[in-house]
C-alpha cells in the first residue's frame, strides 16, 4: 500500500476535511495520529479508524500553545519513533466585517491557522525529519489563500500566511530532503458547510453556482489530493500551492462583495 508503515500526523483531524484526510492515510496502510482540540472527539475519531483495523493514536491539545504541540510530538515519538508525513490542517474562522473584528479573534485566527502550523512544522522537523534527511509536509489552506472572501480579514490574512510559510519552508528544509507543499480547498461539503446550507438553501445555491464546476467538493477529494502531495507520486514537487475549488479560484473568488446598505457601487 501507498503509506505502509508511513507514520502521519493530521491536526484538526477530529472531523471534516481532517478526517477525512487521516482515514485517507490509514487506507493506505498509515500509522495515523488524530490531533485536535476537543477529547471527546478525538476519542470518537480515533475509535472510528480503528474500527477499520488501523494503528491510531489520539493527540488532543491547541496548535497555538508551543507547549501544546512539543508535548503531542513527543507522543508520536515515543509510540513510532519518527513522524513521515504531517498535515496542518487545523484552523478556525471568524465571519465579522473588519471594522468590527476584535483583537481576540484576529490573534486567535492567526495563532491556530498560521503559528500552530508553524509550531508543528518545526517540532516536527526538529524532532525527526531533519535528523532523518527525509519527510513531507502538507499545508492546508483555503480558497482564502489567494483570494479575499468577505468579512474574514483575519481568516484570509491567516491563510495567505500559509502560502507564504509554505514557500519559506520548502525553500529552507529541503536542504534536509523535506517537501512542503499546500492544497487550498475551494468550497467543500464538511457538516458545517451543509448546516449552512440547510439554514439558508437559496443562498447556498447562489453560491454553488458560482463554481465554474458547478459542484461543492466532499472532503475526501480533498484528502486524496493531501495524499497525493504526501506521496511520492509528488516527489519533484515542493513549495507548490494547488487549488482543489472546481475552477472557481480561476474565475473569481466565487463571492460577491460586501455592500452595506448606506453604500453605493462607484462608477
Amino acid at each position: 500500500m501507498r503509506f505502509s508503515d508511513k507514520v502521519v500526523v493530521v491536526t484538526g483531524a477530529a472531523r471534516g476535511i481532517g478526517f477525512a484526510a487521516a482515514r485517507e492515510f490509514a487506507a493506505g496502510g498509515a500509522r495515523v495520529v488524530v490531533s485536535d482540540l476537543d477529547p471527546d472527539r478525538v476519542d470518537s475519531a480515533v475509535r472510528r479508524l480503528q474500527d477499520d483495523g488501523d494503528e491510531v493514536l489520539g493527540v488532543v491539545g491547541d496548535v497555538s500553545r508551543r507547549a501544546d504541540v512539543q508535548s503531542g510530538v513527543d507522543r508520536v515519538l515515543d509510540r513510532f519513533g519518527r513522524v513521515d508525513v504531517l498535515v496542518n490542517n487545523a484552523a478556525t474562522q471568524v465571519t465579522t466585517p473588519a471594522r468590527e473584528l476584535t483583537e481576540e479573534h484576529w490573534r486567535r485566527e492567526l495563532d491556530v491557522c498560521l503559528t500552530g502550523s508553524f509550531f508543528w512544522a518545526q517540532a516536527v522537523a526538529v524532532g525527526s525529519m531533519i535528523p532523518r534527511r527525509e519527510g513531507t509536509i502538507v499545508n492546508v489552506g483555503s480558497g482564502a489563500s489567494l483570494v479575499a472572501i468577505p468579512n474574514s480579514v483575519s481568516y484570509v490574512a491567516a491563510k495567505h500566511g500559509i502560502v507564504g510559510l509554505t514557500k519559506a519552508l520548502a525553500s529552507d528544509w529541503g536542504q534536509y530532503g523535506i517537501r512542503v507543499n499546500c492544497v487550498c480547498p475551494g468550497f467543500t461539503w464538511t457538516d458545517l458547510a451543509r448546516g449552512v446550507g440547510e439554514a439558508d438553501p437559496e443562498a447556498m445555491r447562489r453560491r454553488i453556482e458560482r463554481i465554474p464546476y458547478g459542484a461543492g467538493a466532499q472532503p475526501e477529494d480533498i484528502a486524496s489530493v493531501i495524499a497525493f502531495l504526501a506521496s511520492t507520486d509528488s516527489g519533484a514537487m515542493s513549495g507548490a500551492v494547488v487549488p482543489v475549488d472546481g475552477g472557481t479560484v480561476a474565475l473569481s473568488s466565487g463571492y460577491s462583495a460586501p455592500r452595506d446598505e448606506s453604500s453605493s457601487v462607484r462608477g
